[in-house]
């Protein structure tokens, strides 16, 4: 009914025209701002790689690179600087390293950001946060832990830890990292292992690589330290290549027997430096470990061939198929006992060895 008196109205059309019209205006204004923020953005991203451009030539180039670059004035020019001397900072070392921290000092690229990261949007101090991270200046190690302290937003907190990684001098600082870390809820294992990687490449850097090692003593019996942070430093320790510290990773290996997730991370580490514990992980009753044991089963050589053949009639499928795989890898021994499977009664057995010679056959 009331639609009926609407469009009965003389006046009708005349208003849903002037609607329509409207509409298209609004559309038409919203159409033309799109294109003016975008070339606005556009334009101000080509200026930001070009100050960027100069201001890592200046560092290269020039003994006082602060005489011939001008000074930031915009958060463009900031960001710029930032980016620019961290580049330089990751990428170069010595004098011209120096050159770019006393580019940051001199121009206060780090103050900016720290008057941002006490900023009442938690999104721009968790930004702020990863462009001090970026720096990797030494003097910020106090600060990140002042603001740790005050700061009432996880996300912020995770990415202040972050930066703190990549200032670490000895096993105390990473213990305080360690504790820390704790007090949050469990993020990701890759951000974990993100972070003591950090650890341990600012203490290569320095030439204490075997302070890490020291930590892992330290926390193999500390309950303070959840088990998933102590598995996330072994598998970062496995990351860097910590081979020395093979002998402490054994220790974990015999103290953490009924903690699958601890003996994984720890055969990645033990497997290229001590393939002597292969044939008993091969024999674990959880068959994540014999899996990841069956990964690196190539490295046992032919002396793991019975515990391969028992594992290619394992109750699981992904062991059965990775046993025959493995086996594929051990030569013409391997491949002699895949074919004996071929014919087995355990079809299961059977396919799993039929599918891996197709692939030895192919791959030769």
């Amino acid at each position: 009914m009331l639609i009926m008196r609407l469009t009965s109205s003389p006046h009708f059309y005349a208003c849903l025209y002037i609607a329509v019209g409207l509409l298209a205006a609004f559309n038409l204004f919203e159409i033309i701002f799109m294109l003016f923020h975008k070339n606005r953005l556009d334009k101000s991203e080509v200026e930001k790689e070009l100050l960027k451009h100069r201001i890592s030539t200046a560092i290269i180039t020039v003994t006082d690179p602060s005489e011939v670059l001008p000074k930031p004035v915009s958060a463009m020019n900031y960001a710029a600087y930032n980016e620019a001397v961290s580049s330089i900072i990751e990428s170069f070392e010595g004098e011209i390293v120096e050159r770019a921290t006393k580019l940051i000092y001199k121009f206060e690229i780090d103050l900016y950001y720290k008057r941002l990261s006490r900023t009442t949007i938690w999104f721009k101090r968790a930004h702020a946060i990863d462009m001090l991270s970026a720096l990797k200046l030494k003097k910020n190690r106090e600060f990140f832990y002042a603001v740790f302290k005050s700061e009432p937003v996880k996300e912020v907190r995770y990415r202040i830890l972050y930066g703190l990684s990549r200032l670490a001098r000895d096993r105390e600082d990473i213990y305080s990292i360690s504790k820390l870390l704790a007090t949050l809820p469990y993020l990701t294992a890759k951000y974990t292992e993100d972070v003591f990687l950090n650890t341990i490449t600012a203490l290569k850097n320095s030439g204490k690589e075997e302070e890490f090692g020291f930590f892992l003593k330290q926390i193999m019996t500390d309950t303070g330290i959840p088990l998933k942070i102590k598995r996330d430093c072994l598998s970062a320790c496995y990351l860097a290549g910590c081979e020395r510290d093979g002998l402490i990773v054994k220790e974990y290996y015999s103290a953490f027997q009924n903690e699958p997730a601890i003996i994984i991370a720890c055969i990645r580490t033990l497997a290229n430096v001590d393939p002597g514990i292969l044939p008993e992980v091969l024999r674990h009753k959880d068959w994540r470990v014999r899996l990841t044991a069956l990964k690196y089963a190539h490295l046992g050589g032919t002396d793991l061939l019975h515990d391969l053949k028992d594992l290619v009639h394992d109750s699981n499928y992904h062991i059965r198929l990775n046993a025959a795989l493995a086996l594929s890898k051990l030569g013409d021994p391997g491949l002699e006992i895949l074919r004996g499977e071929t014919a087995s009664t355990d079809k299961f057995a059977a396919n799993a060895a039929k599918y891996a010679l197709t692939g030895a056959e192919a791959a030769s």
